[in-house]
């Protein structure tokens, strides 16, 4: 793991319902080196959360996904903005929140990268590969920020 990497964990309230057990944050300039330290960082959150090797590295390649999308696309790749990263452990569920400076986009006017003319392309795949490893996805635009959720169920 990389001795730069900070992190903050703030232990969290546990609720009656959803047994939360920890918040994990993350925030980094938007560079695509910088992928390593999100890496760093979901490993140490899954270090000790219950899941199979498998599951852990699905985990991390949506959440890879999910911020190469915000620096790329949301912030333009301009490090001036940051992209933070919220990783939240209950006892039934992960939660993985990032958010960014862009203004968001519609699903359903991105094109299939599954499409016979697509699928030579080299890229285009991060979000098919978020919606395949993760239960449930969403997105919000705010008025100073767009943000994707994405839950995996244990």
């Amino acid at each position: 793991m990389s001795s730069a990497a900070n992190y903050l964990i703030i232990p969290a309230v546990k609720s009656a319902s959803n047994n939360q057990v920890f918040d994990h944050f993350l925030a980094i300039p938007s560079d695509i080196k910088q992928i390593e330290r999100v890496q760093d960082f979901a490993h140490h959150v899954l270090s000790n959360a219950n899941y199979t090797s498998d599951v852990r590295h699905d985990i991390i390649l949506a959440l890879q996904e999910g911020v190469n999308n915000a620096i790329k696309h949301g912030n333009g790749n301009d490090s001036d903005y940051e992209v933070s990263i919220k990783m939240t452990l209950f006892d039934s569920h992960l939660e993985m929140r990032i958010r960014d400076k862009g203004i968001g986009f519609d699903r359903d006017c991105l094109e299939d990268p599954t499409s016979p003319e697509k699928r030579m392309r080299c890229n285009g795949r991060g979000l098919l590969f978020i919606e395949n490893y993760m239960d449930e996805i969403c997105f919000a635009r705010e008025a100073d920020y767009h943000e994707l959720k994405m839950i995996l169920y244990r």
